[in-house]
């Protein structure tokens, strides 16, 4: 299931209209539309706010997993975290940060950082 159709089966779930989820993610109703809609992806912050607010993994939020929540050690590891966030940058035709589109460069630049990270964890946790 793509993003916006779980940001939609979710807002529907828990009876929220999408002018009352833009007021609790402090966005506008037509961005609401945009994300759900599919036209407009939203941003890894966004993502982890929905996430949050609707007690759900990221996971299950990309579309990455059937499963709402799952409770393991796995879903809190820092690493599985920066793995998901690589994942979403090199899947991602576009990323929106704070509103503004951000360039391909950029996007795999950041990708690359984040992997960097990941090989330096990986490094200073078998001292």
């Amino acid at each position: 299931m793509e993003t916006s159709e779980v940001i939609r089966n979710l807002r529907i779930k828990n009876n929220l209209s999408s002018k009352e989820l833009s007021k609790i993610l402090n966005i506008s109703e037509s961005s609401v539309s945009l994300y759900e809609s599919g036209k407009r992806k939203p941003s890894l912050g966004l993502i982890i706010k929905i996430a949050d607010y609707f007690s759900v993994s990221t996971d299950y939020l990309l579309g990455l997993s059937h499963k709402e929540n799952e409770n393991n050690m796995a879903e809190k590891d820092f690493s599985m975290l920066i793995e998901n966030i690589v994942y979403f940058l090199e899947k991602s035709d576009y990323i929106v940060y704070d509103g503004k589109m951000v360039s391909k460069t950029l996007t795999l630049i950041l990708r690359n950082y984040l992997v960097g990270i990941l090989e330096n964890m990986k490094l200073l946790t078998t001292l």
